[in-house]
C-alpha cells in the first residue's frame, strides 16, 4: 500500500492509467491527487493564492472563505473554519481552527484554536493545547499541553507548558513556565486578568489567582492570591490590593452578578436583546442555542428579539418555552448546544426582566465573555449570515430532565409537602411533579400569572409558605423563586431553612457517607459565620467567594467540590448540575429525610449568628465601594468586632443599591455596627 495525502495510490481507480513504478508517471499521479484535493476545496469556496507546495490530506475539512497561500502541509483530521488566513510556511496536523484564525509560518499539532486568534510567525502549539478566541500567539512561542483563555496575549519568545491560563492575561517576552523538576512534571494555574512581566519564571506547581501582577524578571515559586503584586528579582514580595497599582478591567455596563437585568424597555431594550442574541449566534458558529423563559409578560417580546439575533447570525434556536433556569442548563448540555439562554429576572418584581446565559456545559459565562457581549452591544456589530438559522420547539427534551430527577429521588409516598411556586417558571410543573412521586401536595401561587411573579410570595417571602406548613400540618415546605434556581425550605415547625442550612444538611449527610470531596463546601461572603463554625465542628471547611452562583461554581470546579451555594437559596449539587437548581435541591432534602427518617428540624442543628442587613439606594455604587475613607472606617469597625463578627459591604449586581450586612454573636452589636456604617456612608456621600 502506497499512501499519499491519505489516499491509497494502488487502490485508486483514477490512477489505473498511470505506471506507478515509473518515477515520472508516479510524480504525475501524485500531482493529480494533490490538485484534485485542492479542486475539491476550491469548489467549496476556499481561496488559493498560490498552489506551490500545497499538500492537503483528503480527510481535511476547510470552511468557505478561507485564504491559503503556498507552502502548506495540512494533515490528518484537521478541521479549518471559515474566513481563515494561512500565510506561507505552515505545518498543521490533527488540529481544529475556528473562524477567522490567522496562522503564519507555524507548526500546529494536536491542538484547538478558536475564532479570531492570530498565530505566528514561528509558533509551535501541540500536545492537546486549546487556545480560546481572540488570542495572540506571537513569534517563537511554544505552547504544550496547556489551556489559554479568551483574549490572552503571548507576543514573543515564551514557553508555556502544562498550565491553565485564564482570560485576558498578558504573558511577557521571555516568560517560561517551568514544569519539570528533574523527575516529574507539574501543572500550574493562572487566573483571569493576570499580568506576567518579561523574563519571568513560573515554577510549577503554583496557582496565580485573578488580577495578580508579576513584575518583570521575577521567579515565582509560591501561590499568589487575587489582586496581589509579586516582585521577586532577588526575593518574592507580595503586596495586598493590586487595584492600588492597576485598574480592574472588569467594568461592565449591562451585565450584573447574574446576567443582564433591568426594567424592560428601559435598562433592557429590544436592541440589547437582539444584539446579545446576535453575538451568541455568531459565536455558536452555526450551532445551537437553547432558549427558555419564565412567566413575565415581557418574556415573549425579548424572546422574539433574541431569536432574530441568533438566527440572523446563522445559529439554530431550540425554544423550550416556559421552564426553569436549571432546566435550560440541563437541556443545553444534554443535546450538545453551544449556549443556553434564559429570559428571567429571577427573584425581582414583574416589571424587571433579564437574560441569563450558559455555555455548552451549563456554566454561567466568564467575565471576559460578558465583556465581549458588551462590546458587541455597544459597537452594534450586527452580523447577518447568508444562511440563517432556524427556530424549533424543544419541549420533548424536557422529559429527560424530569425523568432524571424522578430516578434520583424515587417515591415520596406519605410525604405531605407545601409548595410556593412564586407564580413563576415551575408553577405548573412542580405540583404535578411531586404528585407523580406520590406526595400529598398543597400548592400555592401556581397560576403562572407573570404579573404576580414573586409578588409577596416565593423564595424572597418564605413566611407565606411557613404559615401554610403550620396550618396544614405538612412535613416540609418549599419556596421557589421566579425561575426556580433558588430554594428556601420550611421545616415541620414552620421554621425557615435558608441556603446556608440546606448546604449544612446536605454536606453533613455526604460527610457521613464518605462522599464529600475534600471535606469542603463553597459559600459566599454572605454565608453565616455560625453555620461555617458548625461545619468546622464536623470536619468540614467552607471556602468563601463573592456573591453570585457563578463565582461559587467556578470555585467548586477549581477545587473539585460537590456542594456549594448561597444563603439566598442558590444550591449547586455538582454531581448532577453545574448551576443552582431549586427543584433538585428540594428533592435532595427529601432524599436525606427519607434515608435518615428525620424531619428537617432534626437534620439542621447548625448555629446561626444574627445578621442585620440594610439596603441604601444610590446611583454612586462604584464611588462608594472604591472610597479609601469608607474602607478605612469599615476596617476600624471590624477590628473592634475581632473574631466575634464581621461586616460585609457590597454593591448589588442587579439594582442601584449598596448592601450593608453586619454579623455578630450578639444581635445588639450587629444592629449598632450597621447603623454606624449607614451613618458614615450617608453623611460622607450625601445620600
Amino acid at each position: 500500500m502506497r499512501l499519499f495525502l491519505g489516499i491509497d495510490l494502488d487502490a485508486c481507480d483514477e490512477l489505473k492509467d498511470y505506471n506507478l513504478k515509473d518515477l515520472v508517471q508516479l510524480e504525475k499521479a501524485i500531482n493529480y491527487i494533490r490538485l484534485k484535493i485542492i479542486q475539491k476545496h476550491l469548489d467549496n469556496g476556499v481561496i488559493f493564492r498560490n498552489l506551490t507546495n500545497i499538500y492537503i490530506y483528503d480527510s481535511v475539512k476547510i470552511g468557505k472563505g478561507t485564504v491559503i497561500y503556498g507552502d502548506q502541509h495540512i494533515r490528518g483530521n484537521t478541521v479549518i473554519g471559515e474566513d481563515c488566513i494561512l500565510e506561507p510556511g505552515n505545518i498543521i496536523e490533527n488540529t481544529t481552527l475556528g473562524n477567522e484564525v490567522k496562522v503564519i509560518k507555524s507548526v500546529l499539532k494536536d491542538c484547538r484554536i478558536d475564532n479570531k486568534t492570530t498565530v505566528g510567525p514561528f509558533a509551535n502549539i501541540h500536545t492537546g493545547s486549546k487556545i480560546e478566541r481572540q488570542c495572540r500567539v506571537g513569534n517563537f512561542v511554544e505552547i504544550k499541553n496547556s489551556n489559554i483563555g479568551v483574549n490572552t496575549k503571548m507576543a514573543h519568545l515564551a514557553y508555556i507548558g502544562d498550565v491553565d491560563i485564564g482570560n485576558q492575561c498578558n504573558i511577557g517576552c521571555g516568560s517560561i513556565f517551568i514544569n519539570y523538576d528533574g523527575k516529574n512534571k507539574h501543572r500550574s494555574s493562572v487566573g483571569d486578568s493576570v499580568f506576567i512581566g518579561s523574563n519571568s519564571n513560573i515554577i510549577a506547581p503554583v496557582t496565580i489567582e485573578d488580577n495578580a501582577y508579576i513584575a518583570a524578571g521575577t521567579t515565582v515559586t509560591v501561590d499568589l492570591p487575587k489582586n496581589s503584586m509579586c516582585i521577586g528579582r532577588s526575593h518574592e514580595t507580595i503586596k495586598e490590593n493590586r487595584s492600588t497599582y492597576h485598574k480592574n478591567v472588569f467594568d461592565k455596563k449591562f451585565f450584573g452578578t447574574d446576567g443582564i437585568r433591568g426594567v424592560y424597555g428601559e435598562d433592557l431594550t429590544d436592541e440589547i436583546a437582539y444584539l446579545t442574541g446576535n453575538y451568541l449566534g455568531y459565536s455558536a458558529s452555526g450551532g445551537k442555542v437553547v432558549l427558555g423563559r419564565d412567566t413575565r409578560l415581557s418574556g415573549e417580546a425579548i424572546a422574539k428579539q433574541l431569536i432574530k439575533g441568533i438566527t440572523d447570525a446563522g445559529a439554530d434556536v431550540i425554544n423550550v418555552g416556559v421552564v426553569s433556569t436549571p432546566a435550560v442548563a440541563y437541556v443545553t448540555t444534554h443535546i450538545g448546544a453551544n449556549y443556553g439562554v434564559v429570559i428571567s429576572a429571577s427573584h425581582n418584581p414583574a416589571k424587571y426582566n433579564g437574560i441569563k446565559i450558559f455555555n455548552y456545559d451549563g456554566r454561567k459565562l466568564t467575565e471576559i465573555e460578558e465583556l465581549e457581549i458588551e462590546s458587541h452591544i455597544t459597537n452594534k456589530n450586527v452580523i447577518i449570515k447568508e444562511e440563517k438559522g432556524t427556530e424549533s420547539s424543544g419541549a420533548e427534551f424536557m422529559d429527560s430532565y424530569y425523568d432524571s430527577l424522578k430516578n434520583f429521588i424515587g417515591s415520596l409516598k406519605n410525604v405531605k409537602v407545601v409548595l410556593d411556586c412564586a407564580n413563576g417558571a415551575v408553577s405548573k410543573v412542580a405540583p404535578r411533579f411531586f404528585k407523580e412521586l406520590g406526595a400529598e401536595v398543597y400548592s400555592f401561587n401556581d397560576s403562572g400569572d407573570g404579573t404576580k411573579i414573586n409578588d409577596d410570595c416565593g423564595a424572597l417571602h418564605p413566611e407565606f409558605c411557613a404559615q401554610k406548613v403550620l396550618e396544614l400540618g405538612a412535613n416540609v415546605g418549599f419556596s421557589y423563586d421566579g425561575d426556580a434556581d433558588r430554594l428556601i425550605a420550611i421545616n415541620s415547625k414552620g421554621k425557615i431553612v435558608d441556603g446556608d442550612s440546606i448546604i449544612y444538611i446536605i454536606a453533613k449527610r455526604l460527610k457521613q457517607q464518605n462522599k464529600l470531596n475534600g471535606d469542603k463546601v463553597v459559600g459566599t461572603i454572605m454565608s453565616n459565620m455560625g453555620v461555617e463554625q458548625s461545619l468546622k465542628k464536623l470536619g468540614i471547611s467552607m471556602i468563601r467567594t463573592n456573591v453570585g452562583d457563578h463565582f461559587v461554581m467556578e470555585e467548586m470546579i477549581r477545587n473539585n467540590l460537590l456542594v456549594g451555594g448561597e444563603q439566598s437559596g442558590h444550591i449547586i449539587l455538582r454531581e448532577f448540575s453545574n448551576t443552582g437548581d431549586g427543584l433538585l435541591a428540594s428533592l435532595y432534602l427529601c432524599k436525606v429525610m427519607k434515608e435518615t427518617r428525620r424531619q428537617l428540624d432534626r437534620l439542621d442543628d447548625s448555629a446561626h449568628y444574627p445578621q442585620i442587613m440594610i439596603n441604601l439606594e444610590t446611583n454612586n455604587k462604584k464611588q462608594i465601594m472604591e472610597s479609601p475613607e469608607m474602607l478605612a472606617y469599615k476596617i476600624s469597625l471590624e477590628r473592634d468586632l475581632s473574631d466575634k463578627g464581621r461586616i460585609v459591604l457590597r454593591a448589588s449586581g442587579t439594582e442601584p443599591k449598596i448592601r450593608i450586612m453586619a454579623e455578630c454573636n450578639k444581635l445588639s452589636v450587629a444592629k449598632q455596627v450597621v447603623e454606624k456604617m449607614k451613618k458614615f456612608i450617608t453623611e460622607h456621600f450625601e445620600l
